[in-house]
């Protein structure tokens, strides 16, 4: 059961992660709080943003101890720039999802890298500033012998779009993601089907400052996704199509203020507070081997939830920060054609450590392993397993 709810506390945390890639590490070990802090982080939920992080490159390390993702922002014009970022990446494929972490399609074969490319538009158009972002995901294999001709595949494009005005006052991002893909056996029968592969996501926030010390940023979210999938499969028989539907949605919402202390010359303090609620369903229609139909909830509300962070010099080249995130969590599992319903209540926490070192134009932020204090490097406690590091990034400005 504990095992169940660790999923279930990731899958809350997505609700808040639909429209973004990635996490950059200064936010994050700031209590996890890119809504409601400046960063070039920002760029993955608004992407407008980018117009004010012109020649930079960003680098993120971290996963698997390698080197994840490169990102050049590119600046084009002198008076009014059009900004272009490229961004590349080695994570793991983007496989398709029931939404809740669950692979969605059985595909025979693993899939092979897809992730092409992360393209990030801005420009500055009278008082407001635009912005877009468009990822595009692809593989395929196909094999063509006179014993087989299976295929399997699968594509994806996620669009953001933002705006901006001038003075960043408030940011506005859309999100739109469509995706399929494509599931035969060696006969060229379709195993399975994408019906329906879509998000949607708004998000906004506005920084309302109330004093040179105080601001506070108020923030709202809307987000909405489908998965469809027919198994041809399930009786046994390709050549019998609809065998199984399952339409998978997912829905939520988030409202939240936070706010921006600076108490001291640089020392940064983040706080902040809201609601989150997503309810995830799937209806089952079955046709073959026997006719039947289901439908199985699971609904989670945070009520509430709280962010903090600091951000504070120790030396001219060095800053400390620390972070901490608690989710207070109510789950709500149903099974209405079982009669059976199942409900948890607890709280999500998340403390986390990190430093960031500056070097003239260079910028490295760590997510630091708190080992490393406690029991020293490996060559003085001996354990050989302790990292020093969790997660890096390193910014380098171009001019």
């Amino acid at each position: 059961m504990m095992k169940k709810l660790f999923i279930l506390t990731f899958a809350v945390l997505l609700l808040m992660g639909t429209t973004s890639m990635a996490t950059d590490t200064r936010v994050l070990t700031m209590g996890d709080n890119n809504t409601v802090l400046l960063d070039d982080a920002n760029i993955w939920l608004f992407p407008s943003r980018i117009f004010e992080y012109q020649k930079i490159a960003v680098g993120e390390f971290g996963v698997n101890d390698d080197f994840t993702n490169f990102g050049v922002h590119w600046a084009f014009g002198n008076d009014n720039p059009i900004v272009f970022g490229t961004y590349f990446s080695k994570l793991a494929p983007a496989v398709p999802t029931d939404l809740l972490g669950g692979n969605l399609v059985p595909f025979d074969f693993a899939l092979l890298d897809n992730r092409r490319i992360d393209f990030l538009y801005g420009n500055q158009v009278g008082d407001l500033t635009l912005g877009a972002r468009i990822s595009y995901y692809n593989s395929s294999q196909e094999f063509d012998y006179p014993a087989d001709q299976s295929e399997e595949g699968f594509s994806y494009y996620d669009f953001d779009f933002g705006l901006t005005p001038s003075g960043g006052a408030w940011d506005l991002a859309v999100n739109v993601g469509f995706g399929s893909w494509t599931d035969k056996n060696a006969v060229g029968q379709k195993e399975t089907e994408a019906d329906g592969f879509m998000d949607i996501g708004v998000l906004g926030r506005y920084f309302w400052q109330r004093n040179p010390n105080y601001t506070f940023i108020p923030h709202a979210g809307f987000f909405h996704s489908k998965r469809g999938i027919i198994d041809n499969l399930y009786d046994g028989d390709p050549a019998t199509t609809d065998d199984r539907t399952d339409k998978y949605t997912w829905t939520g919402w988030d409202l939240g203020i936070g706010t921006n202390y600076t108490p001291a010359a640089n020392v940064l303090a983040v706080m902040d507070f809201g609601f989150m609620y997503g309810k995830w369903k799937d209806e089952v229609d079955i046709t073959l081997p026997a006719a039947a139909t289901g439908e199985t909830t699971e609904s989670y509300s945070v009520l509430p939830y709280f962010k903090i962070g600091l951000d504070a010099d120790v030396f001219k080249w060095m800053d400390v920060r620390l972070g901490a995130t608690s989710y207070w969590t109510s789950f709500t599992e149903e099974d209405k054609g079982a009669n059976e319903k199942f409900k948890a209540k607890y709280a999500a926490n998340d403390t986390y450590l990190g430093f960031g070192f500056h070097w003239n134009r260079l910028h490295v932020d760590t997510y630091t392993d708190p080992e490393l204090f406690l029991q020293g490097f490996d060559f003085i406690s001996g354990n050989g397993d302790t990292d020093m590091n969790f997660q890096l990034s390193v910014v380098y400005e171009m001019m």
